[in-house]
């Protein structure tokens, strides 16, 4: 690596807070990226870690044959005013699963927050509510449902650019969209590139 490469990865590694992030190599329907050297200096819309991954598709792969949902933490930052995501962390709670369906109910929602406020307390740095992460364990390519976007798109969630992960653990699927707010006012789910990242 040459000291323009070392520069650049220093740069990523300030942006997402961590030390010498390692970047993973694309997986075979994860469209997640591994940064070629050209890349190191853009800014991807959304960067997740490595453990956030991993655990997610464990609950995923857990909860089947039903729908999963949990929450996304993390930090909404900016760096040349490019807007990016940047996911450390989840959480989950009690909810009403089906082969179909996955929503959190209000006691599930108490036991999230209660969670989130058991591990960060009321620090000024304590990573936020970002998005969502949802399962879809068809063996397909996922796409949202109609009840999906009326969930993702009204309040709490429907934040501008927050990030919602689809998942398809039976065929590996594991998608990230942010939200939107289009010429008209409207907001909307687009599909956006991610990167997964490591902490040495």
């Amino acid at each position: 690596m040459n000291n323009s490469e070392k520069k650049s990865k220093k740069l990523l590694s300030d942006l997402l807070g961590e030390t010498e992030p390692e970047f993973s190599d694309n997986k075979e329907n994860n469209p997640s990226k591994s940064l070629n050297d050209t890349e190191f200096e853009k800014i991807f819309p959304v960067y997740i870690l490595h453990r956030v991954v991993y655990e997610t598709i464990m609950m995923c792969k857990k909860a089947m044959p039903s729908e999963a949902i949990g929450i996304l933490l993390g930090y909404k930052m900016q760096y040349n005013d490019q807007k990016y995501v940047k996911v450390v962390d989840w959480v989950t709670g009690n909810a009403n699963q089906s082969h179909v369906f996955a929503e959190f109910t209000p006691e599930g929602v108490r036991q999230y927050t209660t969670l989130i406020q058991e591990k960060y307390g009321d620090s000024e740095n304590r990573p936020r509510i970002v998005g969502i992460i949802h399962s879809h364990p068809f063996g397909s390519n996922p796409h949202f449902s109609g009840t999906d976007y009326n969930t993702f798109l009204n309040f709490p969630y429907d934040a501008e650019h927050n990030v919602f992960v689809l998942v398809d653990p039976k065929s590996g699927y594991y998608k990230s969209y942010i939200v939107i707010v289009n010429e008209t006012g409207q907001k909307d789910l687009k599909e956006v590139d991610w990167v997964e990242y490591n902490v040495r």
